[in-house]
């Protein structure tokens, strides 16, 4: 049986209690549906997400009822050979994880917002397009400030952690690319950067554990004709002065290694700004 296109606006509630965090720090969620739309209904897809998705978000986030901070539908620009079976990919960030929905609660939102109601809002999905997977991630380092807007590129890098190094890796995440990627932004190379890792489905034989995202501004932006080879040792040696350039490549090829490469274009964002 299909699922239903945006299937985690709606259904998805993922219970998430045996991570726990490390000093208590505070795990924020992402989920990510992975969506195949036919050309024929493409625009009707994200015309419908611009007008009702946007209002039916904007009001859940108003009532206090979820904990989505931001959503994005995002078209994959290249999809390789062979193809993927999936064109876009919408992802909901939570402030927190997210939490079981209450139809008593939550249908009289979409009716608000809508005019339908949370039956008639899936079904109106599914006859755009269907779900060929989810996943759910926990965020471990985003660049304050980030942004993912409309017309935004994104370069998505999956990555298969080093086994037995989980937590190495997490650190040299935190540690040396969140501030190296904080510079890039300020310089104005990039306008958001994150990574993430996989929660479930997760294991051993996992295709990918952990992945980055990379904003860039626009399609010349991640497509550049000219670059400066040496940019990456330059911010490098701006932010650590005193740490070797050479030593800090050896970590990330030891701790992780780029399983697939994916640009997409970010064509509807919704976020908590202006609330």
């Amino acid at each position: 049986m299909k699922r239903t296109l945006f299937a985690s606006l709606i259904a998805v509630s993922v219970l998430l209690s045996t991570v726990t965090a490390v000093a208590q720090q505070k795990i924020n969620y992402r989920v990510s549906t992975y969506v195949k739309i036919a050309g024929d209904k493409e625009a009707a897809a994200v015309d419908f997400a611009k007008t009702s998705g946007t209002k039916l978000i904007r009001e859940m986030m108003a009532s206090g009822q979820s904990p989505i901070s931001a959503i994005a539908l995002q078209r994959v620009v290249y999809s390789g050979v062979p193809a993927l079976d999936y064109n876009y990919i919408q992802t909901i960030t939570y402030d927190g994880a997210p939490t079981e929905p209450n139809p008593a609660v939550l249908d009289p939102l979409y009716r608000k917002a809508t005019g339908m109601s949370m039956q008639e809002y899936g079904m109106k999905l599914a006859s755009l397009g269907s779900v060929a997977g989810t996943m759910v991630y926990r965020i471990e380092a985003m660049v304050p400030g980030s942004q993912n807007a409309t017309g935004n590129y994104i370069q998505v890098v999956r990555w298969k952690i080093t086994a037995q190094r989980g937590a190495d890796y997490g650190n040299y995440m935190q540690k040396m690319q969140l501030p190296l990627n904080t510079q890039a932004m300020k310089d104005g190379r990039i306008v958001g950067w994150s990574t993430a890792r996989v929660v479930y489905p997760g294991g051993g034989d996992a295709p990918f554990d952990a992945y980055t995202a990379t904003t860039l501004k626009d399609l010349a932006s991640a497509l550049p004709t000219s670059a400066n080879p040496n940019q990456g040792r330059m911010t490098f040696e701006k932010v650590f002065p005193a740490e070797i350039f050479g030593a800090f490549v050896a970590e990330g090829q030891a701790l992780r290694r780029a399983v697939r490469t994916d640009l997409l274009k970010v064509v509807w964002s919704v976020d908590r700004s202006g609330l």
